[in-house]
C-alpha cells in the first residue's frame, strides 16, 4: 500500500449496490448525488413559536415524503445503473461485492445504498478486479467525491459501533 494513500477501516455488510461499466475513470459520472442541506429543515422550527403538535406533524410529513422520493429515485437509478451488486465489505478505500452481471475486470461506476429509508446513496468510480471466489469482485475507489466518502466512513463507523454494542450485550 502506498504511504500517501489514507487507509480506512472496513466493515462486513450486506447492502445493495448498482453499477454500470464506465468508458474511463476520467469520463463524467452519471451519479451526481445530493450535497445540499447540512441540517434538517425542521430544526428551523425549534426556535419559532410554532406549536409542538404542528412541528411533529410537519416532521412526520417530511419523513413520508423522503420515503416516496426514495422509492422513485430507486426506479430511476435502476435505469442508469443496470448491474445489480451485493456489497459484502466496504471502506473508504473500496469494496468487495458479489455480482453475476460482472464477467471480467473493468472500470465501473457504482452507487451504494448506504441507507434505505430515507434513501442515502454514495457513488464512486474505480477499477474492478476478480475476487477470491466465483462472482466476487474487488473495487478500489479511484474517483470519489468528498461527500460520498464521508457518507461511507459514517456508515462504517455506525456499523462498527453496532457490532461493539451487540458483542457487549451478547
Amino acid at each position: 500500500m502506498d504511504r500517501d494513500t489514507p487507509h480506512y477501516a472496513s466493515v462486513k455488510t450486506r447492502i445493495k449496490g448498482h453499477g454500470r461499466i464506465a468508458a474511463s475513470l476520467e469520463s463524467q459520472p452519471v451519479y451526481r448525488g445530493f450535497t445540499g442541506m447540512k441540517k434538517h429543515p425542521a430544526e428551523d422550527l425549534d426556535d419559532s413559536k410554532v406549536p409542538e403538535w404542528l412541528r411533529v406533524y410537519v416532521t412526520e410529513l417530511d419523513r413520508k415524503l423522503d420515503q416516496l422520493l426514495g422509492m422513485q429515485s430507486k426506479k430511476d437509478l435502476k435505469q442508469d445503473f443496470p448491474l445489480d451488486l451485493e456489497i459484502i465489505k466496504i471502506s473508504g478505500n473500496g469494496m468487495t461485492f458479489r455480482s453475476t452481471s460482472v464477467t471480467a475486470p473493468c472500470i465501473m461506476e457504482i452507487v451504494a445504498e448506504i441507507e434505505q429509508i430515507p434513501l442515502r446513496l454514495a457513488g464512486a468510480k474505480g477499477r474492478v478486479k476478480a475476487g477470491k471466489k466465483d462472482n466476487y469482485w474487488v473495487m478500489k475507489f479511484e474517483k470519489i467525491r468528498e461527500h460520498d466518502i464521508e457518507s461511507i466512513i459514517q456508515f462504517v463507523f455506525s456499523e462498527q459501533r453496532e457490532i461493539i454494542r451487540t458483542e457487549k450485550l451478547g
